[in-house]
């Protein structure tokens, strides 16, 4: 044990004084979740969306005001244009127009109809929400209005003077919405960006640093010198898998180190369960490690191995749902995936983060990670030739 424990500390050295290797362990997945997390949305509760709303208010006055402090409370982004340039300004996909005269009307009881324009190209989805959160706003106003009446003397008129000195109130009820067991919408945004290309970084690393060195030292006369000592070839092959199972585990530590911070300090989604998403990735490297030491027992040439490793990483991570999420493709390819460890591992990686699974709830990847892991480790130990 001392022996594999000194092989695999010995390989931890050699990638942490490689610079290059550093930045493709850590920066650049980072780097890629946050672009692609930010092109494919962001975060992925629906609680914490945001939608545009350009707001042209040809009132001016004390209700108007009111709603439009209402909506931004409501997670719209406002942009507000002046309306003599209503037909100049570009860019409004969903415009809601205060007419003027808007509180009098109110303050005098009469019913007035607010104008939300819609783009034709505008989401369906996005257009919803807008539409839903006018209605609250507006709820919101009403309510305001009954306050402020009941703050005046029997018969008094409501004035815009009573609306503008209610006292802000705390609200006694919050609600607050997320996804309950299965959620029924394809994972997106960070969901999807983190574990995505946490699950394609480890295995690149595995394939392509980790198969180049091992291939490397076979061409290099490395592993010959080392079976002069009084080492046995399962030791060394036994070094060389814990080698790269602990690299791998560094990689994931610090990238889910890295994914707890943004969380607290950003919001980022990283699910209610970050613990079991860690031993999720823990469990996949098992089963890339020894994937990466079989990868070099194939090729005598280091760039060779590298290169394969390379276009291997790629299919597997298209097709193991890593670019994107597998629900959204069609049932016969996401059966392929599972064929993959890239599969079960992002399969695994939704249910934790995505659908608020705990590990009781994804022993079934892991399970089939553990056979891979298994089987790799045999076939690894098999093809690693010294002489």
């Amino acid at each position: 044990m001392r022996t594999i424990i000194a092989i695999a500390r010995n390989d931890l050295r050699l990638v942490m004084s490689d610079k290059g290797a550093v930045m493709w362990l850590f920066l650049l997945p980072i780097v890629f979740a946050t672009f692609f997390g930010l092109v494919m949305g962001g975060g992925s509760n629906p609680a914490d969306a945001k939608a545009h709303l350009t707001v042209i208010d040809g009132d001016q006055g004390a209700v108007a005001r009111l709603l439009i402090d209402e909506l931004e409370s409501e997670r719209l982004e406002l942009t507000h244009v002046d309306p003599a340039e209503k037909d100049s300004t570009l860019g409004k996909i969903r415009t809601l127009v205060l007419p003027s005269g808007l509180t009098e009307s109110v303050l005098a009881g009469e019913p007035t109809a607010l104008r939300l324009e819609k783009d034709p190209d505008t989401s369906t989805e996005a257009a919803l929400v807008v539409q839903a959160r006018i209605v609250s706003a507006i709820a919101a106003v009403m309510g305001s209005l009954v306050e402020a009446k009941e703050g005046l003397d029997p018969g008094a008129p409501l004035t815009p003077e009573a609306l503008t000195s209610l006292e802000p109130t705390e609200d006694l009820v919050v609600i607050e919405s997320r996804f309950a067991g299965e959620a029924t919408i394809a994972p997106g945004g960070f969901a999807q960006s983190i574990p995505g290309n946490t699950v394609m970084f480890v295995m690149l690393i595995a394939l392509t640093y980790g198969a180049a060195t091992i291939s490397g030292e076979r061409s290099g006369g490395q592993l010959r010198r080392l079976v002069t000592t009084p080492v046995s070839k399962g030791e060394i092959a036994a070094g060389k898998i814990v080698g790269r199972l602990v690299i791998a585990s560094l990689q994931i530590s610090v990238l889910m180190a890295v994914g707890i911070i943004a969380n607290r300090t950003l919001g980022i989604t990283i699910g209610d369960h970050p613990f079991a998403t860690w031993i999720v990735l823990l469990v996949y490297a098992l089963a890339v490690a020894p994937l990466g030491v079989a990868f070099g027992s194939w090729f005598t040439e280091p760039d060779r191995a590298s290169s394969i490793g390379v276009i291997a990483t790629m299919v597997m991570a298209a097709f193991g749902g890593c670019w994107w999420p597998l629900e959204i493709v069609s049932e016969p390819l996401q059966r392929l995936a599972l064929v993959f460890p890239t599969g079960w591992a992002m399969r695994a990686l939704h249910g934790t983060i995505s659908f608020g699974l705990g590990l009781q709830g994804v022993l079934v990847p892991l399970a089939v990670l553990l056979g891979f892991a298994l089987v790799f480790s045999v076939v690894a130990a098999k093809s690693l030739r010294i002489d």
